[in-house]
Parts: C-alpha cells; sequence; structure tokens
C-alpha cells in the first residue's frame, strides 16, 4: 500500500500539532478544505505545496514522498471496553504516526533494526518459564539479579517501546503490540509509576514470542512474572517452603526488582514457597492497608535520542 500527498500532509499536520482548523487559519484557506487536500480531492499546486512545508517545518520532497507505507494491522490492539469505536480509531492514529515517525527517524539515521527472538511454540507453564530464563541468558542477566531497567534493555535489543500520554483521547486504551517489518513494537500508556507498565511490557513481550492456540494469555502471564521475577531470586531471597513472611521482606524485594507486591505474593505462591492461605493472607493485608509501592519510572529514550542527534546535524528540522 503506497501512501498518498494527502497521507503525508495529514501525517505532518498531525506531526506538528495542528488541527485542521489551526493549519487553515495559518494558510487562510478553510478547514474544510484542508480535509480536501488531505483526502486528495484537491490536488495541491506548487505553491501551496511550498506553503504546507513552511507551516509544518519540512520540504516538498517530504511531502511529496510516496513510498510505500507501514503496514500496521492492529490485531493486538488493547482498550476498555466502555472506548468508543470513534476514539479507537483516534488511538489508532495516533499510534499509527509515532510508528511511522519512528521508523522515519531510523531510516534518517541509517539504522536497520533486526528481530533477534523469532516465536517460540510454548505449550506448558514450564516452557514459558524456560523461555524467560532463556532470555535472560541472551540478555547476560544473572537469574538472581534484577533487570534494573525494562525498556532500556529492550531498545537496547532493538524492540521498539513507545508510550502514549493520558489524556482524554487515550483514555481506556491498554496497550498494543506487533511485528512490523520484522521489528517487534509495544506501546503502552504513560503509567503513575512503571510497576504495571513493566508488567505490561514484559507480558507484551511475551505475546510476541510465544505461540500457542489454547491457553496464551495464562502462558505469557507466566513468562512475564519468571522473566521480571526468576524462581532462583525468589529462593535466593526467601528461601524454600516458609512458615511466614514479613511484609517487610516483600518491601524490600519490591524495592530491588521494581516489581508489585500482588506480584510478588503470586510468584511465592506458585513457586510453593508459601501456601495458598499465606498468599490470602498477604494479598489482604495489601488491600486492607492501601499500600503502595515506592514510585520509580522507566520511559523510552531511543525515539527522543535520535530525534536530537539528527536535529544537531541538520538532518531533521524540528519545530520550535
Amino acid at each position: 500500500m503506497r501512501k498518498t500527498v494527502g497521507d503525508n500532509l495529514k501525517l505532518f499536520r498531525i506531526r506538528s500539532g495542528f488541527s485542521m482548523a489551526a493549519a487553515g487559519e495559518a494558510l487562510s484557506i478553510s478547514a474544510p478544505a484542508i480535509l480536501k487536500y488531505e483526502r486528495n480531492q484537491i490536488i495541491a499546486s506548487l505553491e501551496r505545496l511550498q506553503d504546507f512545508a513552511n507551516l509544518y517545518n519540512v520540504t516538498i520532497e517530504d511531502i511529496l514522498d510516496v513510498e510505500e507505507t507501514i503496514d500496521i494491522k492492529f490485531m493486538s490492539f488493547k482498550c476498555h471496553n466502555r472506548v468508543s469505536d470513534i476514539r479507537k480509531i483516534k488511538i489508532k492514529d495516533l499510534i499509527t504516526t509515532k510508528i511511522e515517525a519512528y521508523f522515519h527517524l531510523l531510516k534518517l539515521a541509517d539504522i536497520t533494526y533486526q528481530n533477534k527472538f523469532g516465536v517460540h511454540m510454548v505449550n506448558t507453564l514450564e516452557e514459558a518459564e524456560s523461555l524467560a530464563t532463556k532470555l535472560r541468558i541472551f540478555f547476560t542477566i544473572p537469574l538472581k539479579d534484577p533487570i534494573s531497567n525494562l525498556v532500556y534493555l529492550l531498545e537496547n535489543n532493538n524492540i521498539m517501546i513507545i508510550t502514549l500520554p493520558k489524556n482524554k483521547v487515550t483514555e481506556g486504551f491498554i496497550g498494543y503490540y506487533e511485528i512490523i517489518n520484522n521489528v517487534p513494537i509495544i506501546v503502552v500508556p504513560q503509567a503513575e509509576n512503571s510497576y504495571e507498565q513493566r508488567y505490561s511490557i514484559a507480558k507484551y513481550l511475551g505475546e510476541l514470542l510465544i505461540v500457542n492456540n489454547t491457553k496464551k494469555d495464562l502462558l505469557t502471564t507466566q513468562f512475564a512474572l519468571s522473566l521480571l521475577i526468576p524462581k532462583t531470586a525468589l529462593l535466593e531471597e526467601f528461601d524454600d517452603k516458609r512458615v511466614k513472611i514479613d511484609f517487610r521482606e516483600i518491601e524490600i524485594f519490591s524495592n530491588n526488582y521494581r516489581v508489585s507486591y500482588k506480584h510478588i505474593v503470586q510468584r511465592l505462591k506458585d513457586s510453593h514457597i508459601i501456601t495458598p492461605s499465606n498468599a490470602k493472607y498477604l494479598n489482604i493485608h495489601i488491600n486492607k492497608n492501601n499500600i503502595k509501592e515506592n514510585e520509580y519510572y522507566e520511559v523510552p529514550y531511543v525515539y527522543d535520542k535520535l530525534k536530537a542527534k539528527l536535529s544537531a546535524k541538520g538532518i531533521l528540522k524540528v519545530r520550535k
């Protein structure tokens, strides 16, 4: 599927932060006229193309570049049920814009991402845990050590991580993942703190890696928890077959491994270090006292780094 000039006009307008009304006002034409240009119902003259280029801080050549588009299928796009179809379209448009902009920067920087991970047939919880272990070995992270920054780790291994700001448009967006042009891509909402964001990214990584038609959700959950909380680390920190655990132990583990209290309790139960009744008591304690983890944040950096570098080199024009 090839882009059109209208597609580019829409892309550059959105990327530059203009509404159709604002762009029309700046160019002394109506918002409906802007829409017709973007739908290719009006063919722009060279003079008008230059007006658009000046407004969006791009070149005429950028607008006329109609190479093949990025083929985004949105097969794994997740929102809450209350999100309207219209808002889903807006969220998908935002994701499309960000992905296309990311690939554009990679092209300008002459960087080619390669999928290093492939896909894996996984049928049991043990196989899901084994896959997480193999991935840690690939990353050269010992099984008893925490992953200090998951976003940084994945970005440095050619996985595109994108966060969407939380606002009225993106409210209700849960996440999205897909392999596009052989590049694994994960999109999540910006988190108030990074515990749930970190878990979501690990789970979506599992969704990209694991092939299973019957119980994939269960297997990717096991993969994510095993990646972030290896059983080796649990045994190192908590020992085996505990009758009682002081909650302070869980707090310390959470601070070191940057995982939520409830996920630690779940792993302790699933690894048979504590009994189901002990796990139930700990979760009641967390809920009753509304205990929150210490705040910390992980944010993607590669896109902003590339943008800043290309701008400094004069390769990319950045609108002030």
